[in-house]
Formats: C-alpha cells, sequence, structure tokens
C-alpha cells in the first residue's frame, strides 16, 4: 500500500474511533467507525450478514470460537466455498470445550484446504475474528459462537472496530490467538484425531440425563398446552362455535400441529362422537396416536376396517377412499365432529359423497395449501369460513417449525422446455449433470452420515434412472411415482427413517400426506412453476425432530422464465414489486423469520434477476388469477381490505393498471353490474392511483372529512392519529388542498375533488354532485380508508419533520408532493436534484445501477464511499462558481435542505420508477470540479454525509452488482 493511501487509511480509522469512542458527532465514514453487531432483524444486521461481508472482502481471516455448530457452520459454507475457489487462506481456532463440537463438523471444516483447523483441547470460551485486507484489518469481539442462533437470531453484543497492524488492542488479539494456536494443548485436526475425538465424546458426552429427565417429569405431570398461535386458532373457532357455524377451514402450514391443534377444539366442544378422515394409513395411525396422547380417557379410539364393529369407539379414524364405500355401514347422524385432514382434496368425488352422507353439527377441514392447482373450490365446500391461518412465516417466527438454510445452486444451462421434451430427459440425466448434482450435495452436506432428504424432480424416468446413478456411485437411494402403490411408499419411508435409505427421489407424490419429522435435506431438481408447490416440498422437511438442528434446502435453478416464484415462495410476498424482490434475493435473511437462512450463487441469482426482470407483474391474467384466488377463498366480490387481510396480490397493482377497482371490476366481474359517469371514474382513478397508497394522510384525511362533513381534527382523532399542530403540518395542509384542486399537477382526465381560497377547503362542484350516488360515496370512502390503513401500517412513523418515512420508495412527483412544492416537476426537468426556493428542500436523486447502454458522457459515477458518505456528481456544465455548489456550499447558513433518494434500477417494465428514501444529507465541504468523459463540459462532485447510516441490508443491495455470473461462468 502507497505511503499516501495508507495514510489516507490510517486517517479514517482514527477518525472512526474518535467517532465511536469520543464524539458521535465529529464526522468519520461509517465504514471505519466501530459499531455493536447485536441480530436485528429490523435494521437488516446480523453477525452472519457481517461475516459474509468480511469473507467477501478479505485476504486472509484469523476466527477462534468455542464452538462451530453443524447448524452455524452450515450458513456459512458457500461463503466459504467461494474463498477456496478464489485462492483466500486462513486460520480457525476452536476448542473441545464441554464436548460441544461435532466430529461432522471437524470432517467438514477439513474438505477446505485453504483453511488452517486447530483445536484446542480444553476450556476455551473465546469469540473473536479477525479479517485482514491490505494492511487494515477488521476485529469483531464479542459474545457469539458459530451457531445458527448466534449468528442470527439471539441477542449478541459483538464490536467491530477497524485497526492497522501498528494498533495495540489488534497486536493484542494477534498475540493471544497465535498463543493459543501454538499451546501444546492445541492439536491440528486430522482424520484418525476426529475417530478418536469420536470416541471419547461418546464416552464423556455433556451428561443431559437430568435436564431430560426434569422434562420428562414436567411433561408427564402436565397437559399438553397449546401453543400461541394455537391459542389464537382456538379463540377463533370458539367464536365460530359460538355463531354455530357448521363448517369451517383451518389454513396452516406445515408441520405446525393441526392436528393436536383439532384434538385441543375437540376437547373444547366435549362431542359425543368423533371422526377424522385422511388419505393415508399413514396419517391415520400418527393422529390417532396424536389424539390418544392428548384426549386420553375421554373418548375411546379405533381404527375403521370394513367388517369390524367401529361402534365402540367414540373417535374413530378411517380413510376416506374406505369408508366411502360402506356408508351403509353408518347412520348420517353417527357423529357430532367430523375432522378431514388434508382439506384441499374434499373437491374429490369421494370425500363429497361424505360430506353429503354425514350431517354432523360440524365440519373441519384441515390443510396447508387450499389453493387448488384444479380449480376447484375447496373454500366453497366450508362456506367460505376460514378459521384461522397459520402462514410459513407466522410458524417460522413462532418457532413452530425446524429453522431452513436455503442455497439457490445454478444447474446447468438447461433452458424452460416442455418437460415430455424426449431431448430433456437426456439433458436431466447426463453424466455432466450427475456429477454436477452429487458435487453440490457434498460441498454444502455438513453432516455426511444420517443423511435423509427427498430429491423433488421434473419427471418420473428422470426420477428412476436419478436413483439409479446415485446407487452406482453409493449412495443408497429409490425413486417414487404416482404407479408406487401406499404400501411400497410407506415401506419406503420406513427404510428412509431407519437410515437404510438416505434419498427418495419423487416427482409430486411426495409434496403432501408425508410425515417425516427426520427429514433433514430437501433437494429440488425441478423448474418452480408453483409457489404453492415449492411451499409443499419444503414444507415436508420443516418438521421439528429432536435429532434435528436445521433443514438443508438445496434448489438446483435452472433458466426458467418463473423463477421469480423462489423469493415470492419463500417470503409470502405477494406484491410482485420488483424492486422487493430483487432484495429479498440479495438480502434474503432479513426477509425470513426466525433463524433459517437464504443465499443464491452468482448464477442462480442472476438467472432469477433475469426471470424478475422479463416478468409481467402488471399483466391482467396475472391480476385476473390472483383476484380470482381471492373471491374463490371468501366466496363474494373481495373487499379492498380483504386484499391485505388475506396476503393476496396488492391492489395498487390493480389501481395502477386499470385506474380504480371499479374499472377492473366492470372488465372482469360478472356479478358486478355498477356503472359511474366519467367524472366519478376520474374521481376514483385519482383518488386511488395517487393516494390510496397511503404515502401521506392528509389528503385523505381531508378528503374524507369533506364528505363526511366534519373537521380533520374529528377524522384524525377517529382514526387515532396525533395532530402535530408545527409549521409543517401547516404546509402539509396546504399542499393537500392544492393537490385535491388541481393546483399542484392535473394529469389527464383530472376532475376537481376540492376548491381552496382564502383558507377554506370545500367539496368541489363535481364531487357534491358525484356523492349523490350512494354506491359512489360508498366506493370513495372505501379506497380512502384503505389509504388510511396503509398509511398506519406503513407510513405513520415520518423522518424528522418531513411527511418521508426513512427507507420507504417514492416516485420523483411524491417527492415534489410530500416536500410541500407548489407545483410537480417532470423527472427529466429534475435532472439528479433541484432546489424548491419556498421550502428550501433539496431532494438529490440517484440512479446508483447505470443503463449500458447510455452514452459515457451520461454515465454519471455516483457512488457511496461507505454506508454514510456518498459521492454524487452535478449535472453537467456546472462549476464551482454554479448558483447550486456556492448554496451547498453556504450550508447550513444558507438554510438548504438536502435530502437523498436511491433506485438500484430504472428499466423495471411495470414502470414504478421509485427511489428509497434515505434520509437526510449535509454536504461535507468536499467539492471537486472535473470534466466529464468524452467532452469538455465540467461538472462538480460532492461529497455528502448521511445523517442516518444506510441500513445494512438495503446499502448491500444498492451498491452490489446485479449483473453476476453468466451460465459462461458454470
Amino acid at each position: 500500500m502507497g505511503d499516501s493511501i495508507r495514510g489516507a487509511e490510517l486517517e479514517k480509522i482514527a477518525n472512526g474511533l474518535r467517532s465511536g469512542f469520543i464524539d458521535s458527532s465529529s464526522f468519520a465514514p461509517e465504514g471505519y467507525k466501530p459499531r455493536l453487531i447485536a441480530n436485528d432483524k429490523y435494521s437488516g444486521v446480523d453477525l452472519l450478514s457481517v461475516l459474509k461481508e468480511q469473507l467477501g472482502l478479505c485476504d486472509r481471516f484469523d476466527i477462534c470460537v468455542a464452538f462451530v455448530a453443524e447448524s452455524g457452520l452450515q450458513p456459512l459454507v458457500e461463503a466459504l466455498l467461494e474463498l477456496r475457489d478464489r485462492g483466500v487462506r486462513g486460520r480457525l481456532l476452536t476448542s473441545t470445550y464441554l464436548n460441544f463440537n461435532t466430529p461432522h463438523v471437524f470432517r467438514k471444516l477439513m474438505e477446505f484446504d485453504n483453511i488452517d483447523v486447530r483445536v484446542y483441547q480444553g476450556n476455551l470460551h473465546a469469540k473473536g475474528y479477525v479479517f485482514d485486507r491490505e494492511g487494515i484489518s477488521t476485529v469483531i469481539v464479542g459474545s457469539s459462537n458459530l451457531t445458527q442462533m448466534a449468528l442470527t437470531c439471539n441477542r449478541e453484543w459483538n464490536v467491530l472496530f477497524r485497526s492497522s497492524g501498528d494498533g495495540e488492542m489488534l497486536a493484542a488479539v494477534r498475540s493471544e490467538f497465535d498463543a493459543l494456536w501454538n499451546d501444546s494443548h492445541t492439536v491440528g485436526l486430522s482424520y484418525d484425531w476426529t475417530i478418536e475425538y469420536d470416541g471419547y465424546r461418546s464416552r464423556n458426552s455433556r451428561d443431559t440425563s437430568s435436564v431430560k429427565s426434569f422434562q420428562a417429569r414436567r411433561s408427564s405431570g402436565e397437559p399438553i398446552q397449546p401453543n400461541n398461535m394455537q391459542e389464537r386458532a382456538l379463540e377463533a373457532l370458539a367464536k365460530l362455535h359460538e355463531r354455530k357455524e357448521p363448517r369451517a377451514l383451518l389454513v396452516s402450514a406445515t408441520g405446525t400441529g393441526k392436528t393436536y391443534l383439532s384434538a385441543f377444539d375437540v376437547q373444547e366442544v366435549n362431542p359425543r362422537r368423533v371422526l377424522f378422515l385422511v388419505h393415508r394409513r399413514r396419517i391415520l395411525e400418527a393422529s390417532k396416536r396424536s389424539f390418544e396422547k392428548l384426549l386420553a380417557g375421554a373418548y375411546t379410539y379405533g381404527i375403521y376396517d370394513p367388517g369390524r364393529d367401529w361402534h365402540g369407539s367414540t373417535c374413530l379414524f378411517a380413510m376416506c377412499s374406505t369408508i366411502v364405500n360402506h356408508l351403509s355401514d353408518f347412520e348420517p347422524s353417527s357423529f357430532d365432529y367430523i375432522v378431514i385432514d388434508e382439506a384441499h382434496r374434499a373437491g374429490s368425488r369421494g370425500y363429497q359423497q361424505i360430506m353429503q352422507f354425514f350431517t354432523p353439527t360440524f365440519y373441519l377441514g384441515m390443510t396447508a395449501t387450499p389453493q387448488r392447482t384444479d380449480g376447484y373450490d375447496v373454500f366453497a365446500l366450508f362456506n367460505h369460513v376460514i378459521a384461522y391461518q397459520i402462514t410459513l412465516q407466522d410458524a417460522l417466527a413462532n418457532n413452530m417449525l425446524s429453522p431452513f438454510h436455503y442455497f439457490g445452486i445454478a444447474d446447468l444451462k438447461i433452458d424452460d422446455a416442455d418437460v415430455d421434451d424426449p431431448s430433456l430427459f437426456t439433458k436431466l440425466t447426463s453424466d455432466e449433470r450427475v456429477r454436477h448434482i452429487v458435487t453440490k450435495i457434498e460441498e454444502y452436506s455438513v453432516r455426511k452420515e444420517g443423511r435423509r432428504g427427498l430429491i423433488f424432480c421434473n419427471r418420473v424416468d428422470e426420477a428412476s434412472e436419478l436413483s439409479s446413478r446415485f446407487n452406482e456411485l453409493g449412495y443408497k437411494t429409490c425413486a417414487l411415482s404416482g404407479s408406487n402403490s401406499d404400501a411400497e411408499r410407506d415401506e419406503a419411508i420406513a427404510r428412509l427413517e431407519a437410515g437404510d435409505l438416505e434419498y427418495i427421489f419423487s416427482v409430486d407424490v411426495m409434496n403432501e400426506g408425508v410425515d417425516i419429522p427426520s427429514l433433514n435435506q430437501i433437494i429440488m431438481l425441478r423448474r418452480t412453476e408453483s409457489a404453492i408447490v415449492f411451499v409443499q416440498q419444503l414444507g415436508r422437511g420443516l418438521r421439528k425432530s429432536d435429532d434435528k438442528e436445521f433443514l438443508l434446502v438445496l434448489d438446483f435453478i435452472g433458466n426458467y422464465q418463473k423463477n421469480f416464484l423462489v423469493p415470492i415462495a419463500l417470503t409470502g410476498d405477494r406484491t410482485y414489486n420488483k424492486d422487493n424482490l430483487r432484495a429479498i434475493v440479495k438480502e434474503g435473511n432479513s426477509f425470513i423469520p426466525g433463524c433459517s437462512t437464504v443465499s443464491f450463487d452468482k448464477v442462480s441469482e442472476a438467472r432469477i434477476y433475469k426471470a424478475i426482470d422479463g416478468g409481467d407483474f402488471s399483466s391482467a391474467r396475472l391480476l385476473k388469477e390472483e383476484y380470482g384466488d381471492l373471491r374463490r377463498m371468501l366466496g363474494r366480490i373481495p373487499k379492498l381490505s380483504d386484499f391485505d387481510r388475506n396476503g393476496s396480490i396488492d391492489p395498487l397493482r390493480i389501481f395502477n393498471k386499470f385506474g380504480s377497482y371499479h374499472a377492473f371490476l366492470s372488465k372482469y366481474e360478472d356479478d358486478y353490474n355498477v356503472r359511474f359517469s366519467e367524472a366519478q371514474e376520474g374521481m376514483l382513478s385519482f383518488v386511488s392511483r395517487r393516494l390510496a397508497s397511503g404515502k401521506r394522510s392528509e389528503e385523505l384525511v381531508l378528503l374524507k372529512s369533506l364528505i363526511e362533513n366534519v373537521t380533520v381534527s374529528e377524522v384524525e382523532s377517529h382514526i387515532g392519529l396525533v395532530p402535530d399542530d408545527g409549521i409543517e403540518r401547516a404546509l402539509a395542509l396546504k399542499s393537500a388542498g392544492r393537490y385535491l384542486s388541481g393546483h399542484f399537477s392535473s394529469p389527464k382526465g383530472f376532475v376537481s375533488l376540492v376548491t381552496v381560497g382564502g383558507g377554506h377547503r370545500a367539496p368541489s362542484d363535481e364531487l357534491r354532485l358525484a356523492l349523490n350516488d350512494p354506491e359512489f360515496r360508498n366506493q370513495l370512502l372505501e379506497v380512502i380508508e384503505f389509504g388510511l390503513s396503509r398509511f398506519e401500517s406503513l407510513y405513520k412513523n415520518v423522518y424528522r419533520g418531513t411527511s418521508l418515512v426513512l427507507y420507504a420508495k417514492y416516485t420523483y412527483e411524491e417527492v415534489c408532493h410530500l416536500l410541500n412544492w407548489d407545483k410537480n416537476i417532470n423527472g427529466q426537468n429534475i435532472g439528479g436534484y433541484m432546489y424548491d426556493q419556498v421550502t428550501k428542500t433539496f431532494p438529490v436523486f440517484i440512479n446508483y445501477e447505470k443503463d449500458p447502454e447510455i452514452s459515457e458522457t451520461m454515465k454519471y459515477e455516483d457512488r457511496f464511499v461507505s454506508d454514510r458518505e456518498i459521492i454524487a456528481l452535478s449535472k453537467q456544465s456546472r462549476t464551482l462558481a454554479s448558483p447550486e455548489i456556492q448554496r451547498l456550499k453556504g450550508w447550513p447558513s444558507s438554510g438548504v435542505r438536502p435530502y437523498l433518494f436511491v433506485r438500484k434500477n430504472k428499466n423495471d417494465r411495470d414502470g414504478s420508477k421509485e427511489f428509497y428514501f434515505l434520509g437526510e444529507i449535509r454536504p461535507t465541504g468536499e467539492f471537486r470540479q472535473i470534466v466529464m468523459p468524452g467532452t469538455t463540459k465540467s461538472a462538480v462532485e460532492i461529497t455528502y454525509e448521511l445523517r442516518d447510516s444506510v441500513r445494512r441490508d438495503l446499502y448491500e443491495y444498492l451498491t452490489g452488482t446485479l449483473e453476476a455470473k453468466t451460465d459462461d461462468d458454470l
């Protein structure tokens, strides 16, 4: 490192230490300031993300941790593989303390020939990480071992600081590390040592018998209790029973205890006789055991078999396929309470015959996936009564499921093709693909012994052939398809559970109705055509098990047009916002509740970005499909609030495509026959498109007050808003009046809603006339209430005296409007920034990822220096003497109020053109006049400091490349 560069780095480190430990108001580049890492989903920072970032940047590293759990090593595997490929060396020092570390971890670490691993054989409890890059070191010391909880979920304290090689603290850390590394109690890893350690550990494992026996005494002496989510579901069911609802559907993610929940409800209702219907014998016996365990002697339990007397069983378990052929053995009133497991199958003829025959007081349907691909309306069968919903994300957040570590891995170059195309089979089962799959499985598997996995394929012949090829390589596998009998499937599952099989290859037959808690791997070799199927297959491995700490998910991603469904399925985000989907791919951990992690390699990442960029998420077809799903669920035309309440597509997409919900319904809903005048449709369209996002409350509150003839304060009080009587609020109300009257802008078809003058605001004549129609009034108020609800949930916590929310996204027009400008300014005229003399606001807009087709002279090299410093270029033909530069130089006495807005990509087909709001910025005083490349025109580089550090996951997303690698890099 040159002396001048090194000197600049040392100055930044010194400024960082001063800001972090002495005076927080002193300026320092954010990347150089010490900081506390405490695992926080809201801020997007956890130790795992920081470690992966540092590993990706370093040219050498040292790690010392007492414990390296399989669950802690697993989410780091991909980062370690990249280090190996880059040839970056490092040292890892761990211990035999408490015999915590498993031999599997040590053997996995030995696979990385670029990492020297030593084990301190004694009571080592240190946790420290050192990452070196070009003579500067980043040090993390704190409480976190390498376990999935410590890296992602636990409230840990870890301090990060930067130092040069001359620093005393860094020298002390290195000295202690080297002393332990060379201690006589420390040994290097070898396979023979792991065998010896395995034997010693087996003989001297941590004594947990007292803990287990204590828990056993508690569980035997106390009844099983419902968890928090089950309690809420039971409360909802109790209300249905009070209303004497005859049928209801429980929608609950796989592995969340639906069977126990039904038993809890039976316990509360206390019916005389109960029938529990399933479609597989294996589920039948497991369900019977669960009821017996919870309800004990309250009932007598039996399994229905033709020819046997069932009358002695007050709680009967039966297969649908059996009982439907022997309905003559029963009376319609034989049961008071009937449970239908996997209720999405209730559309079949057999189930419908059963439900038409029996007349219980209550039918409870239970399913994880009520939406059927064949279009059958399961919701109608249960009178569109949804008892309760527990989503995958709810279950993960409430620790009801096993955490998973998902890795998106590039498959070989297999493009979208007809699954039945004969040439596709050759590609799917080629030697090259088999080698690729096997290599990745071995690279990503921490524990090689005791693997129990399901491998989902595209085709039956592919599953069969791959199973044979795996067996030839020494794996123990089999293939199952629809041609296998239930007995054959049960036998295969039993062999998997017993360890006689490692993997079962399948196409779709294992998507549901399979309860294998010990499953610890899910491998997806098929394209993602449906988010529903993806979640079904993922859910197979999420059941908790005593011998399973996490689920490993390997998803081999090809060149498929619907790859965008992967982030949708993982997070449940059905807004179809492209920027959100890209952020999920880039920083998925922040979007997944609990300790689960998501990671994509560079090629699979690029393939999903390509699918997102190419997706038409405002197409009429998609909107109709999503609407149809929700309508079937509810059994009626959904209200706007129903979309959010049920996690359906964002209605804003409908507004942006059609103008209003009314316009959409008029075109596609057969049961909707409302007609409005052109003026009424224009008003609905304006409010829907411009206000329903809820990005500010003033327009909505003002409009609602005028429609209902009450004061603004009464509306605010009713919806729970606390008015702020400062100057900004007065400006916002004035701005709202101008916006609703058309003085701010008048888009095509605009019809004035409000008249303003003399400090008074009143409904326009057009609005007064339109409100004579009660249906129009109701629909307009519905859109307003929808917007106020969005404001309450997303935009209420505004930023430092503005109407903006930190990290929310805004268009050019919304920024001008919410900063209370008198007139809208076209984005092209803004040209990167604009100063408003009335409000003295100065929004700076940056397109961080430039269009590669833009000419070199237009490629403004705006760039983050750190997450709290950015360099932005002025417009062309500007010098240090230009008015805006002089105004910035005079900050803060000039009164200018700069704000930063950044977007990643401006080329979305859906035309969102939204920028992330990153808060206040201040010019640091660094202004540099340059000449633009290829021209004689000048511009000025302006360095700004952000008042608030960019949230870490958002910073990584904005500054990371979306170009990634291509298929040629495989």
